[in-house]
């Protein structure tokens, strides 16, 4: 009865078609993948970088602001009780509380969607080395889960989890980014092990996703399509994160390592 009252006052949400058909998406995710591999590339090669520092950090700004704003819905909507992952749950008891969510799933589709400007800054700016493939998997990934928070989420609330975490991350990672593009050289070398741990700690993200997904399998059930869409995502995510950490940390630090103490007398 409890499943059929959610039913009945999720179909009084109507689900606007840029966020309900697929092809708004996949349009908008193909013009940004052949701009950050091809034509924008194309277009800066004879060109100066761009100076984008305002852009930079009003994109920051935005981002912090963005995630607090989605943790304190995640945690009204839920009662609080995000962390219990295991929990079934609906997307609502009320008109009000449905409304909510609906509302709260469009606002991380377009924060997913404004998050691609990262790539076409990098790209503006000629830092075209920072376009890894993980780097854009990650970002053309997570619109499509927001999509699928929007039309295909069966687990209610509990599929905010994730987008919880990972604005947790983002309010400490998009801060970092703000004080390194305003900081002095100093401050920011002071502040390389803040970046290190960023990276665990995105990691460390992923591990309690994937620790929800068999919970909720279990417990609640999931579609098997939309189960191993997300599996893949996170899994393909984790090891790209952890991929970068060991080339990115581990390798430099046994470079330094074997690197020859210097003669103090000499």
């Amino acid at each position: 009865m409890e499943a059929s009252a959610s039913a009945q006052l999720e179909s009084l949400v109507e689900i606007p078609a840029v966020y309900k058909d697929p092809w708004y998406m996949i349009t908008v995710l193909s013009l940004y993948l052949y701009f950050v591999t091809k034509a924008g590339p194309q277009f800066m090669e004879s060109r100066k970088p761009l100076k984008l520092k305002q852009i930079i950090l009003a994109h920051n700004v935005i981002q912090v602001v963005s995630c607090i704003y989605v943790i304190r819905e995640v945690l009204y909507l839920t009662h609080n009780e995000i962390l219990y992952f295991w929990k079934c749950t609906d997307n609502g008891s009320t008109p009000e509380r449905v409304q909510r969510y609906y509302s709260l799933a469009f606002f991380i589709f377009w924060l997913k969607m404004s998050e691609l400007l990262e790539t076409v800054i990098f790209v503006l700016r000629k830092k075209q080395n920072q376009v890894s493939k993980l780097h854009v998997f990650h970002h053309i990934s997570t619109v499509t889960l927001a999509y699928l928070l929007i039309n295909v989420n069966q687990n209610g609330t509990a599929a905010y989890f994730c987008a919880f975490l990972n604005s947790i991350v983002h309010v400490i990672m998009y801060s970092y980014y703000f004080v390194a593009a305003v900081a002095d050289k100093p401050l920011i070398e002071a502040l390389t092990p803040v970046k290190k741990s960023i990276t665990v700690t995105q990691m460390g993200q992923f591990v309690l996703i994937l620790t929800q997904v068999p919970a909720q399998l279990v417990l609640c059930g999931m579609q098997p399509l939309v189960l191993l869409y997300f599996t893949t995502v996170i899994i393909g995510m984790f090891y790209g994160f952890y991929d970068f950490y060991t080339s990115a940390y581990q390798v430099s630090q046994r470079g330094k390592s074997q690197t020859p103490p210097s003669d103090s007398k000499k």
